[in-house]
Order: C-alpha cells, then structure tokens, then sequence
C-alpha cells in the first residue's frame, strides 16, 4: 500500500509532470468510449463534470484489461504447448478459452462466476 500525503499532492499539483499527463490525456482516445465510463461511475454515484476524470478511469481500464489479455495469452501458450508435447507435436491452432482468461483475472484477485448453460429436451431435440 502506498501512502501519499497532503504534501506529496501538493507537490504533484505543481509540478510540470501532471500538466504534461493531463495534456496527454487530453490528447488520448480510449478503447473504453468516454459514455461508458461515465454511465458506470455516474450508476455508483460519481457525477462526472471533468472529462478528463472519465478518460483517467478508461486509461485504467485499458491497463487492466490489457494486464489480463497478456497473461491469458501467456496460460494458453502454456496450455496448447503441454497438450502438444503430450500429443507429439501435432499442428494446432492457438485458441484462447474462456478458463484462460478466468485463471488470468484470478490472478489478479478477481474472481468469476458463471452461470452454466441450461439444457433441456426442446433444446436439445432440435
């Protein structure tokens, strides 16, 4: 956990650094539209006047979403290469699962729950 004081604010608030992050920002186009961002944080309560605040959570949410793509990359390489030494180096096509990505965010502390499908005899029949 990191602290940052009154002082440290202070600090960061008038220093060239944060003017040259907010013009970069001002400057940055998010995966993650500027409406999305808005609507979650205003559905939590966050009314957002500034939209800097709201590219600041999309630069976030980019970061993190692609924390979470490149280690679910990394556990399907992993994966697809112990199927392949268990299978004598047959040619397969690299597939990214669904228990990839789940493995992944629990990695991060963020742990899924899926509702699994329900199978019944109309559905099954046709």
């Amino acid at each position: 956990v990191i602290f940052i004081g009154p002082y440290q604010i202070f600090k960061m608030l008038w220093s060239d650094e944060l003017s040259d992050f907010l013009s970069a920002l001002d400057a940055y186009k998010p995966t993650l539209p500027d409406s999305v961002s808005k609507y979650y944080l205003e559905r939590k309560g966050l009314v957002v006047e500034d939209e800097r605040i709201s590219k600041f959570v999309s630069l976030a949410v980019d970061k993190f979403m692609s924390e979470i793509i490149y280690e679910a990359k990394q556990i399907s390489l992993l994966r697809q290469q112990a199927i392949r030494n268990a299978k004598r180096r047959q040619e397969m096509s690299e597939v990214l699962e669904i228990e990839d990505l789940e493995s992944s965010v629990a990695q991060m502390r963020v742990f899924l729950r899926r509702k699994k499908p329900k199978i019944t005899a109309s559905a099954s029949a046709s």
